[in-house]
């Protein structure tokens, strides 16, 4: 399953810094899946434009560190997480300074909007499925 997981993903996870209370932001390296949804789909009579993008990443791949649950994140930032509105970029992101820029620099970032927990079937098969704009 792996095999097809072999995308370089950085997540940015935004949070709280304890001493200053301002926002700061934790770079961080993940192996997934990554694909575009570009197009134009009819259901019924409705035309929806479609032109999102998304990721997925494996719970248990073992070349990726251990994920953290949002709530102990927040507390203290080991690993990674997955929270709303953090990003996830396509490719391995070196030079990371502000959301804004990363936006300008890199044409496959992700907003992350959604994270569904697809943890049922075979255990080398769960994941996270991440959307966003």
């Amino acid at each position: 399953m792996e095999d097809s997981f072999d995308k370089d993903i950085t997540i940015i996870n935004k949070y709280i810094d304890k001493e200053t209370r301002k926002p700061k932001y934790k770079v961080s390296y993940v192996k997934g899946f990554w694909s575009s949804n570009d197009g134009i789909s009819i259901n019924g009579t409705q035309l929806t434009k479609n032109d999102g993008l998304s990721a997925r990443i494996l719970m248990n791949d073992s070349r990726n560190k251990t994920y953290q649950k949002p709530e102990e994140f927040e507390k203290e930032q080991e690993t990674w997480t997955l929270q709303t509105d953090d990003y996830l970029v396509k490719g391995i992101v070196k030079d990371f300074t502000t959301t804004t820029k990363l936006v300008e620099d890199h044409k496959d970032v992700i907003k992350i909007k959604d994270i569904a927990t697809k943890d049922y079937g075979s255990e080398d098969m769960w994941h996270f499925a991440i959307t966003g704009a």
